[in-house]
């Protein structure tokens, strides 16, 4: 705290000043809880893509060297038609979810 207040590191000090002049600007504005709340929103929204990041690599370091796949022959007509069709209906069941959620057609869904 005292390297901060006699600014012994400066990039520390000035960030712990333009953090703490901004929130006593928001809580001049706005009121603490809604400050509090978006406060915490921002830290997750940082937080939370480093820790996915993190446990991503940690899977792939795990992951035991594979020899390459041989290639795949060719799909044939009717099984392409059978693969679009079924992309085509996950396609419409996701934005058909995604409509739902989003205009809130049920409040526990959306939370």
């Amino acid at each position: 705290v005292w390297e901060l207040l006699y600014w012994r590191a400066p990039g520390r000090s000035a960030l712990a000043l333009v953090g703490t002049l901004g929130t006593l600007g928001c809580l001049a504005r706005f009121s603490a809880i809604s400050v509090g709340a978006y406060g915490a929103l921002g830290i997750l929204g940082i937080t939370l893509p480093l820790r996915l990041h993190r446990a991503a690599l940690r899977a792939l370091r795990q992951l035991p060297p594979q020899a390459q796949p041989e290639p795949a022959p060719g799909l044939s007509p009717e099984e392409q038609q059978r693969w679009a069709r079924r992309l085509a209906q996950h396609l419409l069941a996701a934005s058909h979810t995604l409509t739902r959620l989003f205009l809130v057609h049920s409040l526990p869904e959306s939370l």
